[in-house]
């Protein structure tokens, strides 16, 4: 049997207007819904009954019928649907959104699901997705495009229609795809990936610790270190934040109805101890009324209960670093929108997209890297403003606000080489400990990767192989 991943034939397609890319794991092709509710049902339990439990639709919202309420009435399964739309004839809006694309049908594939990729004919957008696909899979533009045609062969529309893309402008742009230059290599982004999310869960913990016990950091730091502390018992930060991006793993996005519900599932896991305050409130009003964004509006709340969680919107959305600073402050508008908090995740979300692509330090401090720029084009709030422009000119406040937070967790990055260090920092210097801590940890490992996070600490995390494994998922 052929070992090429790409072998026609070997595959029956499930509805006649499609066509295997890699048989059993990638299918391509037409729009599977329809304008009658009978034939959209047919077609879908065909695509169901073939194995796919990945849908990524290319088409426009309100281009077609939708298909999608199907998908939980027809299967017990979870099916998942993700729109990335592409504007029909048209191209993708910018390399970045290819890109986009392209990591979530890797991560959907890396998962092991069935992905069918589709948009309304199944020619133009879809064969331009599947021949930089190809491109991305190793082949050379010029075989890809080959490739490309000979897969689409086993769709019924390659009689009428006999090669793809649709335009010449699609052709193109599959003849000129490469992955957009980063720096590093994709084990450096992974290493970071890991290093964050498991840096961000230690230093949620030690600074859990000071806040709620008689642990003594100025004590523990001058007898050595933060290394023989126990079991290390993570708080409200890592639990949302892992919620989150579970979450946006499982519906392709940010659906803030069910990060309510996983929210809420946590808060009565733990009993409510340890629950922020606004995050309880923000649940018994989404309860009472459903309303989806329940956080409060009040701008003199700076509870910095959500800065943490941005980590998980930047892993996701990475590759799109304007659609991660949007998509942080949407996750935020469900627990705390308070106007300078909402302008902090901005911020949060972009220092980790840069950190991630290798940003060195001190731009990072400055706040000048590719994706802070995009922040800096807002009328940001005055405190904000005045944050950014003054950082490091005097003293953080000794608060708990999401300022003070921000403004510790910084100071102590940009002090340290190791995560040890740098939660000493933290943890010694002001009543900001959880969240700062947290936030500290999450932006060392981001920037310097696995190996500044001790050992010894890693091992005192009973989570670590858990978060390990969420972002290796979040890194597709």
């Amino acid at each position: 049997m052929s070992t090429d991943p790409f072998t026609v034939g070997i595959a029956s397609v499930p509805i006649p207007n499609s066509y295997w890319v890699r048989p059993g794991q990638l299918l391509a092709g037409e729009y599977p819904g329809s304008m009658t509710r009978a034939e959209a049902t047919e077609r879908v339990q065909k695509l169901l009954h073939a194995g796919v439990n990945s849908f990524v639709d290319l088409t426009e919202e309100g281009e077609m019928p939708p298909y999608d309420p199907l998908l939980a009435e027809l299967s017990e399964k979870q099916i998942r649907h993700r729109r990335l739309p592409v504007l029909d004839h048209g191209l993708p809006e910018s390399f970045a959104h290819m890109v986009r694309i392209l990591d979530f049908i890797d991560g959907e594939l890396a998962a092991g699901r069935c992905v069918y990729v589709h948009c309304r004919a199944g020619i133009g957008r879809t064969g331009t997705t599947i021949g930089c696909h190809l491109v991305r899979s190793g082949l050379g533009s010029e075989e890809a495009l080959d490739r490309l045609q000979d897969l689409w062969q086993q769709s019924g529309r390659s009689r009428r229609w006999p090669t793809i893309p649709e335009t010449d402008e699609q052709v193109e742009f599959v003849r000129q795809w490469r992955e957009p230059a980063t720096p590093g290599t994709d084990v450096d982004v992974l290493a970071r990936y890991e290093a964050s999310i498991v840096g961000l869960a230690i230093g949620d913990a030690l600074g859990s610790m000071v806040a709620n016990s008689n642990f003594d950091a100025a004590t523990l730091a001058a007898g050595g270190g933060l290394r023989d502390t126990g079991a290390l018992v993570t708080g409200a930060s890592t639990a949302m934040t892992r919620a989150l991006a579970e979450s946006l793993l499982a519906k392709g996005g940010s659906d803030t109805d069910d990060q309510m519900q996983r929210y809420l599932a946590w808060s009565q896991s733990v009993g409510n101890i340890g629950v922020p305050p606004d995050v309880r409130r923000a649940l018994a009003g989404w309860q009472w009324s459903r309303k989806k964004l329940a956080g409060s509006h009040d701008p003199a709340n700076l509870d910095p209960h959500s800065l943490p969680r941005t980590l998980a919107v930047a892993m996701f959305l990475r590759s799109d670093a304007q659609a991660a600073i949007d998509t942080a402050v949407e996750a935020s508008r469900t627990t705390q929108q308070s106007p300078v908090v909402l302008d902090l995740c901005r911020v949060w979300a972009a220092l980790f997209v840069d950190a991630f692509a290798g940003v060195d330090k001190q731009t990072l401090l400055s706040f000048a890297g590719p994706a802070m720029q995009l922040v800096r084009q807002r009328q940001l709030k005055a405190p904000v403003k005045q944050l950014i422009e003054g950082r490091g000119s005097k003293p953080c406040a000794d608060a708990s606000d999401a300022l003070a937070v921000t403004c510790v967790a910084l100071d102590a990055f940009g002090a340290a080489k190791t995560l040890h260090d740098a939660l000493i920092r933290v943890l010694t210097s002001s009543r900001a400990a959880p969240a700062a801590a947290a936030l500290c940890g999450a932006l060392v490992g981001a920037y310097h990767g696995s190996n500044a996070i001790p050992p010894e600490l890693q091992r005192q995390l009973p989570e670590e192989a858990g978060l390990r494994s969420v972002a290796r998922h979040l890194m597709h």
